[in-house]
C-alpha cells in the first residue's frame, strides 16, 4: 500500500486526532507518531495505526525484541518467516490488550481491515506466510475462511498465547512456534519437495537457556537502523506487505519488497547516510555522476555512498563512532591473541607472491643469429656450423598488476566479522609490501543506499591496512551496484593487469525505497532471488569484457552454490573456513601471474 506524499485528507484537525490518539493510548505525550506508522488510504486505517503504535510503545519492550530477533538471525532462522511470527503474534497482543482497554477500538479494527482487504485482488493461499496473514485478519473479523490443517494448526497456537504474559514468554512462544512448524516446513521441502502435516512434532525449548539472549552485548548484527524500522513498521507491514496483489486500479501492484514512503521520509533518509556511515569522500557532482552511469534499470532510484567510515570521516553520531571503535578493538584483540600465526600467514604470501614476481619479471637471454656478440662464442665463427654466436634478452611483458578486495559487509556476514577482517588484513598487508596496488573495501546496503566503505587506497601505507580492523556486518547487499560502482577506479588504473577480488555468501539481498512523486519505482521487483543473482553475474560478465579478472571467494551455505555458479562462472572458490581466505587468494595470484 503506498504512502501518499501529502496527508490524503489534508485536514490539519483530523491529523492532530491521530496523534492525539497515539498519545492517547501510549501515555507518552513527548514522542510524536513517526510518518512510517501512519497510513493514508482511508481515515479508519489512519486511526487504526494510530491505536497500534501507541499500544506498541505502552505494552512491549521493543529493546527485548530487538536482542531476540538479532539472536535468532544470528542463528540463521529465516527472517522473513521469523518476521511474519513477530508481526502477527505482537500485533495480536497489543490488539487484544487495548481492545480490553478500550472496547471501542474493536470497531475501528475490523473497518480498517475491511478498508486494507478491499486494495487486493488476490491472495496467494500457496504460500503459508500470506495464508497465515489473510486467516488471521479474517478470524479478526469474526469470519471463519476455509483453511488446510497446517494453517489451522499454526493460528491456533498464536491464538493461544495469552497476551498478558510476560514478554520472555511470548518470545518463547514464537520460538516453539517457528520451530514446531517451519524449521519443519524448511527441511521438508528442501527434502522432498512436500509437506507431510503428520511428521510435525511439537519442539521442547529449555526455558533455562532461553533468554540467554537477554546477556549477549548487542551487536549490529543487522543494521540496527534497519531492524528498528522493520521493528516499528511492524503493525503496517503485518497488514500491507506480502498480503497479495494489489487491485490492477492501484500503482503498487507488486508484491515485492519496494518499500514506499513520503517526500519527507525519503529525504530524512538522505540526510541520514553520513550519520551513520561518516561523510562521503565523494564530492556532490562526482557521487550524481556516478548514480547517473550505474543507477538505472534494477537499481532505478538507488544512491551510492563512498565513505571511509565514521572514525576516518566527519561524523557526529556518538553512538556509532563508539561502536565501531568497539568492533575494531574486538578485531583487533582477536587478531593480536594468534598474532605470531597470523604474522607467519604475512610472511608466507608476502614471500610466496615476490618469489613468483622475481622469477616472472627476470629476464631471459637467448642465443641468436644477431644481436649482442657473446664473446665466448666467437671462436665458432667460420668453425662451426653453429652460427648463434649474439644473445638476445626477452623481458617480461606481462605488466604490473593492481587489485581490488570487495568485502560482503551485510549482516550475513556477521558469523565471519573478525576473520574477514584479520583474512583481509592478512592479504592487504602482503600486497602492499611487495608492492602491488591494492585497495581494500566493504559493501553494504542502508535502506537505498549502496554504501562502499574504503578501509585502504591503492597507495596507502602499510601501516593503513590496519584500517581493516574497522570492518563490520550490517545490513544487506546490493552485489551488482557494488561491484559495477567498484569497477570504475580500477579501470582508470594504468596497471596492465587489473584483479577484484569479491569475498560474499553468493546471496543479493535488499530492500527498495521509494517516494510516490516520482512513481518510477511501481512494480520494480525486489533486489533477491533471481533478480539479484542475475543482475549480479550480468555485472561480473561486463567487467571481465572490460579486461578486469574477476574471481568470487563464496563463503556461503552449499544450498547457495548454484547461485555462485551462475554469478561467476568458474571463476569462484567455495570455502566453509573463512580462515583460508588469504591462501585462496594466493593460489589465485600464482595462478593468474604464471599465466
Amino acid at each position: 500500500m503506498s504512502r501518499n506524499t501529502n496527508w490524503i485528507y489534508n485536514d490539519y484537525e483530523f491529523e492532530n486526532r491521530v496523534n492525539n490518539l497515539a498519545w492517547t493510548i501510549s501515555g507518552m505525550y513527548d514522542e510524536d507518531l513517526d510518518s512510517s506508522e501512519k497510513d493514508y488510504s482511508s481515515k479508519d486505517v489512519s486511526l487504526y495505526f494510530a491505536i497500534i503504535a501507541g499500544a506498541r510503545r505502552k505494552y512491549l519492550d521493543w529493546n527485548i525484541i530487538k536482542r531476540y530477533i538479532m539472536s535468532r538471525i544470528k542463528k540463521s532462522y529465516n527472517k522473513d518467516i521469523l518476521y511474519t511470527l513477530i508481526e502477527l503474534i505482537l500485533n495480536s497482543v497489543v490488539e487484544d490488550k487495548v481492545i480490553n482497554e478500550r472496547p471501542g477500538v474493536e470497531e475501528i479494527r475490523n473497518k480498517a481491515y475491511k478498508d486494507v482487504l478491499k486494495n487486493y485482488s488476490k491472495i496467494h493461499q500457496e504460500d503459508i506466510l500470506q495464508t497465515l496473514r489473510y486467516t488471521f485478519i479474517l478470524q479478526s473479523m469474526d469470519k471463519h475462511p476455509a483453511v488446510d490443517g497446517l494453517t489451522r494448526r499454526i493460528i491456533k497456537d498464536i491464538k493461544s498465547i495469552d497476551c498478558n504474559d510476560d514478554l520472555i514468554n511470548i518470545l518463547k512462544k514464537i520460538d516453539e512456534i517457528y520451530l514446531t512448524y517451519f524449521e519443519f516446513i524448511i527441511n521438508s521441502q528442501i527434502e522432498t519437495g512436500k509437506i507431510n502435516e503428520k511428521d510435525i512434532k511439537n519442539v521442547d525449548i529449555d526455558f533455562d537457556t532461553f533468554s540467554d539472549f537477554m546477556y549477549e552485548e548487542l551487536y549490529m548484527d543487522e543494521d540496527a537502523e534497519t531492524i528498528e524500522s522493520e521493528i516499528n513498521n511492524i503493525s503496517n507491514s503485518m497488514i500491507v506487505e506480502n498480503l497479495g496483489d494489489m487491485d490492477s486500479t492501484n500503482l503498487e501492484k507488486s508484491k515485492n519488497r519496494v518499500i514506499y514512503v513520503d517526500e519527507e521520509m525519503a529525504q530524512k533518509i538522505y540526510d541520514k547516510v553520513e550519520y551513520y556511515y561518516g561523510k562521503a569522500f565523494l564530492s556532490e557532482s562526482e557521487i550524481r555522476k556516478l548514480e547517473t552511469k550505474h543507477c538505472r534499470n534494477v537499481h532505478e532510484g538507488c544512491r551510492i555512498h563512498f565513505t571511509d567510515g565514521v572514525l576516518r570521516s566527519e561524523c557526529n553520531n556518538v553512538f556509532q563512532l563508539k561502536y565501531v571503535t568497539r568492533q575494531k578493538e574486538n578485531n583487533l584483540y582477536k587478531y593480536r591473541d594468534n598474532i605470531k600465526l597470523h604474522k607467519r600467514s604475512i610472511n608466507k604470501l608476502k614471500e610466496s607472491i615476490s618469489r613468483i614476481l622475481i622469477e616472472e619479471s627476470a629476464t631471459d637471454r637467448i642465443l641468436s643469429d644477431g644481436g649482442t656478440i657473446c664473446a665466448n662464442r666467437a671462436w665458432r665463427i667460420g668453425r662451426s656450423n653453429n652460427t648463434k654466436v649474439f644473445y638476445k634478452d626477452i623481458k617480461n611483458e606481462k605488466g604490473k598488476y593492481v587489485i581490488d578486495i570487495l568485502l560482503d559487509a551485510s549482516g550475513s556476514q556477521s558469523r565471519n566479522q573478525f576473520n574477514v577482517a584479520i583474512q583481509a588484513y592478512i592479504i592487504a598487508t602482503a600486497l602492499t609490501l611487495v608492492g602491488i596496488p591494492n585497495r581494500v573495501m566493504g559493501y553494504l546496503s542502508f535502506l537505498d543506499y549502496t554504501v562502499l566503505k574504503r578501509y585502504r587506497d591503492y597507495n596507502d601505507s602499510t601501516k593503513s591496512c590496519e584500517n581493516i580492523f574497522e570492518y563490520f556486518a550490517a545490513g544487506n547487499n546490493r552485489d551488482g551496484l557494488a561491484i559495477k560502482a567498484t569497477c570504475d577506479a580500477l579501470l582508470e588504473r594504468e596497471e596492465e593487469n587489473k584483479i577484484l577480488i569479491v569475498l560474499s555468501d553468493g546471496k543479493p539481498n535488499d530492500v527498495k525505497i521509494g517516494n510516490d512523486r516520482s512513481r518510477s519505482l511501481r512494480g520494480e521487483s525486489s533486489y533477491k532471488g533471481i533478480v539479484g543473482i542475475k543482475d549480479t553475474a550480468l555485472e561480473v560478465r561486463k567487467a571481465r569484457k572490460q579486461g578486469i579478472l574477476v574471481l568470487g571467494v563464496f563463503t556461503g551455505k552449499e544450498k547457495d552454490l548454484e547461485a555462485e555458479k551462475i554469478i561467476y562462472g568458474k571463476d569462484f572458490i567455495y570455502t566453509k573456513d573463512i580462515e583460508r581466505f588469504s591462501d585462496i587468494v594466493a593460489m589465485y595470484l600464482k595462478k593468474i601471474i604464471k599465466n
